[in-house]
């Protein structure tokens, strides 16, 4: 069997990083905007918190890409993932609309999140605003599962590149014009940006589509919604849990002595995390399509440690140099006490890219043995850990810096997956027929 050149995984990996760059991106992009109002801290704190609401409701279909790129072997399971991806995408729209406009936003905002009834109101107006996302996040999804399952990464970077485009394009116009309100301002631009994506997407993997329908008579798999489910229902239990912990910090953030600041602070950088080491998500990918063998696995552990080097070195230069005070103040505009918010949890990140690597790499090695179901798992206990070491500092050390906390609180569950992922993708590894032969990463034997 040939084995995977470097070369090879930079061709595939290249695209993706540009893709989460550019989607990361967003959201400092969007604090550009928020930034610009009347009050910054209240639309920060309004926008970022809805949002965190809409990302948890949304969680289901944020798992379509995994889910079509490893189920997808013909038109009859593409057209089954598809239609499954498009209910899941209604009913997420329509959960969106009720939060925002029933009384059980009071319950969401006011209880559970425990913000002022100002930023509660203007964040469930973000909310309504930002209900279709779950159906084009959905239908994305699918579409970039099938770019990646045909090694076509760069239609999806394609795609995001004039999504950027779009939303920068918006959110000059927003800081021209200086009017009305920063968060709402934000959520339009966002969706506008959204729209464009998904159709390029789309459009760019019709003729995969096209080629699977004339070759349909030769599909013969059989894969019935309940395979769907059981390989997609432990991932959306994963990404309910992604998407639910920044609820949960900003609720623990919201019983601190000041939760405004906390809160908006948290909204500050929790952005430039997701920015400055999304490069490394792209590893699930790379796993999951390109390794093979247990040499192709050394390999892409090699690349990803020269990556999570990489990629932490150049944070830590930022935050020593005077580019961080060009960000946080030029760009974000942000008031010295914000300044003096943000600024130590920022050098928490240095550590992230490291997690994020070796968590990714083992999650894309459990969804190609079709053991999903730990990383479901995996994701409950990272819940009940944050639940406690946040409510500990609530209760006994209300007076820590809460951007520092909920930046704690997020990385650390990222280094639980990590480890915990890590562990069990070894096993399978060592013990299993997932992949071929014996190689070494690091001068240490891998054998089955």
């Amino acid at each position: 069997m040939k084995l995977i050149s470097f070369r090879e995984i930079f061709r595939f990996y290249v695209p993706l990083l540009l893709t989460s760059q550019m989607m990361t991106l967003s959201g400092p992009l969007i604090n550009v905007a928020v930034g610009r109002a009347s009050d910054p801290k209240l639309d920060l704190a309004a926008y970022w918190i809805g949002f965190s609401i809409l990302m948890f409701i949304e969680s289901p279909c944020l798992i379509s890409q995994q889910v079509t790129a490893t189920l997808t072997t013909g038109y009859r399971s593409l057209f089954k993932i598809f239609f499954t991806a498009l209910a899941v995408g209604i009913l997420a729209g329509i959960t969106s609309v009720l939060v925002a406009v029933t009384p059980l936003g009071d319950i969401v905002f006011l209880r559970l999140i425990h913000t002022t009834a100002e930023v509660a109101a203007r964040a469930g107006h973000v909310l309504l605003l930002l209900s279709p996302l779950p159906l084009l996040i959905a239908l994305r999804g699918v579409g970039n599962g099938l770019a990646i399952r045909e090694r076509k990464t760069v239609i999806i970077a394609r795609a995001t590149a004039f999504r950027v485009l779009v939303l920068a394009s918006v959110v000059g116009a927003v800081v021209a014009l200086n009017t009305g309100s920063g968060a709402l301002a934000g959520a339009a631009a966002l969706l506008t940006g959204l729209v464009v994506e998904t159709t390029l997407v789309l459009i760019g993997v019709m003729p995969f589509v096209r080629r699977f329908r004339a070759a349909r008579d030769g599909d013969n798999t059989d894969l019935s919604i309940a395979d769907i489910f059981r390989v997609a229902m432990p991932l959306a239990v994963a990404a309910y849990v992604w998407t639910v912990s920044r609820p949960i910090v900003n609720g623990i953030l919201g019983r601190l002595p000041d939760p405004v600041l906390a809160q908006a602070g948290f909204g500050v950088v929790a952005p430039v995390v997701l920015l400055t080491c999304s490069p490394l998500w792209a590893l699930q990918n790379v796993s999951l399509i390109l390794v093979k063998t247990k040499s192709d696995l050394a390999r892409v552990l090699r690349f990803s440690v020269v990556l999570a080097v990489f990629f932490s070195i150049a944070i830590f230069i930022v935050l020593i140099t005077p580019l961080r005070d060009l960000v946080l103040e030029g760009a974000f505009t942000l008031s010295p006490e914000m300044v003096r918010e943000v600024t130590p949890a920022l050098f928490l990140i240095v550590l992230e890219p490291y997690f994020l690597g070796w968590r990714s790499i083992a999650q894309g090695l459990l969804m190609k043995a079709k053991r999903t179901g730990i990383i479901g798992s995996v994701s409950l206990i990272k819940l009940v850990v944050i639940l406690a070491v946040g409510i500990w500092f609530a209760l006994f050390r209300p007076g820590v810096n809460g951007t520092v906390l909920g930046t704690a609180l997020f990385i650390g569950g990222d280094l639980l997956d990590a480890l915990f992922c890590g562990w069990q993708a070894s096993r399978i590894v060592r013990r299993g027929p997932l992949l071929d032969e014996p190689a070494t990463v690091g001068g240490m034997a891998i054998r089955p």
